[in-house]
């Protein structure tokens, strides 16, 4: 199940690829970028117009910084808790800064 947002986040940008976020502030929260699952352009529909077609979408698995990735195991070494969760951001190509589309549960 998935919650959907439309809120402004602030991106740190990948070093080597500036077009990449390596971590990204939400709701006075810094969260780090473990892993980017996927990445695609919205293609929108010609009576969205054209600022549907200039987002750039990235699915990521992400943790508040400073969390373990590992999560707590418990007796028997399986994994209890994880911090990490997927969301999906994207970049407005358009209108400039970044926004937090989806948080997976």
């Amino acid at each position: 199940m998935a919650k959907r947002y439309d809120e402004t986040i602030e991106v740190t940008p990948d070093p080597i690829d500036p077009a990449a976020p390596v971590a990204f502030s939400w709701r006075g929260r810094r969260y780090d970028i473990d892993e980017h699952l996927t990445s695609w352009r919205e293609a929108g529909e010609w009576w969205q117009g054209r600022a549907a077609r200039e987002r750039e979408y990235f699915r990521v698995l992400a943790r508040p910084s400073g969390a373990l990735a590992t999560g707590e195991l418990d007796a028997d070494g399986f994994l209890i808790t994880s911090p990490c969760a997927v969301y999906d951001i994207y970049r407005d190509r358009l209108q400039g800064g970044w926004r937090m589309a989806r948080l997976w549960d």
